[in-house]
């Protein structure tokens, strides 16, 4: 398999599969911007030993919590950095509950007005998850 454009010179776009060690060894490791998407850097990536992943993790000066004991995980948490690194994930704002507005005994006091029956505990959080989900069950909220 060959790259769609050759990496020549330090700054290329690369994409597809390309020779790893030669670029390295042509321009250093290439920085963020450099690949096309992911699954070429994912390519580049799988060609490199431990030894040159890890270099190139101190090189960008990024850290990742290592697995000396399992060296499969270990390179697979520096190879994750270095993608997140070059393939930041946005992050989505996550949902307001809708049942925030409503106390855990305003919840209660809802079951009990309309004869919704729910198994009852001491621990308020689970309390309040069981109060929400017989409600809904019984399509009161």
């Amino acid at each position: 398999m060959t790259a769609k454009k050759t990496v020549t010179t330090k700054g290329a776009i690369i994409t597809g599969k390309v020779d790893a060690n030669a670029v390295i060894k042509a321009s250093g490791y290439p920085e963020v911007g450099q690949f096309a998407d992911e699954k070429s850097l994912q390519k580049f990536y799988k060609q490199l030993t431990q030894e040159q992943i890890n270099g190139w993790v101190e090189l960008e000066g990024l850290e990742y919590k290592p697995c000396p004991d399992q060296p499969a995980i270990n390179r697979m948490r520096a190879c994750m950095t270095i993608l997140r690194a070059h393939f930041p994930v946005e992050h989505k704002a996550k949902a307001e509950s809708p049942y925030k507005k409503y106390t855990t005994e305003d919840l209660v006091q809802l079951a009990v007005d309309h004869d919704v029956v729910f198994e009852t505990c001491d621990d308020e959080r689970i309390l309040r998850m069981r109060a929400i989900m017989a409600l809904r069950a019984s399509k009161v909220i």
